[in-house]
């Protein structure tokens, strides 16, 4: 491993942080996270920092049945979810939101760096970005979400109806009745399995990308 290649990994690395970062910064300053903070003196991201405090993430085979419904990407276009999870590419599949200032950059920076942890096997695995925030977080503001994280052309971000997203939180066992209380989740498919392995937890991306290799490029 040569001295150049390892400076470009860390400036990488370095670049994609200070864009989670940025991000956390201006969604810190939106009017919705104001209003949150203001509710009876109490931290809105309560449950968020208790995830983060926890030093372990567990793994499980499960089985969802995905729900038939239509979302929309970053671009606006139509996405059958049923059909777009059914790919003949691995898929890993988290749920965010955008005005998050915790958990959720961290996850995405997290898929960021698995991406780059897989290398040359990174644009053979599909990523799944959802929002449960779908009423801020129309396609316009997850392209821009998308872009400060310099997503690539294998990453998808996805929105849509809020009774469709709490559908698709519900089947993957993710619904908790509020933004503010979501867990950190990453799901993992194989093409052609039934079944999903789900990574409950802050998982780093060094170790996702071990899990990806391990349970669905071999």
């Amino acid at each position: 491993m040569n001295r150049t290649w390892i400076l470009a990994s860390v400036w990488a690395s370095l670049t994609v942080v200070s864009a989670g970062a940025a991000w956390a910064q201006q969604a810190a300053d939106s009017h919705e996270q104001h209003k949150m903070a203001a509710n009876a003196g109490q931290d809105p991201h309560a449950a968020h920092r208790a995830a983060m405090n926890k030093p372990r993430y567990t793994v499980k085979d499960a089985e969802y049945d995905v729900p038939d419904v239509e979302l929309l990407d970053e671009s606006g276009a139509q996405v059958s979810l049923r059909a777009f999870l059914a790919s003949e590419r691995p898929v890993a599949l988290n749920f965010i939101f955008t005005t998050c200032t915790t958990i959720c950059p961290v996850m995405t920076v997290t898929f960021a760096q698995m991406q780059r942890e897989l290398g040359d096997a990174a644009d053979k695995v599909q990523l799944v970005s959802v929002s449960i925030d779908p009423e801020y977080d129309r396609p316009d503001v997850l392209k821009a979400y998308a872009e400060q994280f310099h997503a690539g052309a294998n990453w998808t971000f996805l929105t849509g109806d809020s009774n469709d997203i709490a559908q698709v939180l519900r089947s993957f066992d993710s619904y908790t009745g509020s933004k503010m209380n979501h867990q950190p989740l990453t799901l993992l498919k194989k093409p052609g399995s039934p079944s999903w392995v789900r990574i409950d937890g802050l998982a780093n991306g060094e170790s996702l990308a071990q899990e990806v290799t391990a349970r669905l490029l071999n």
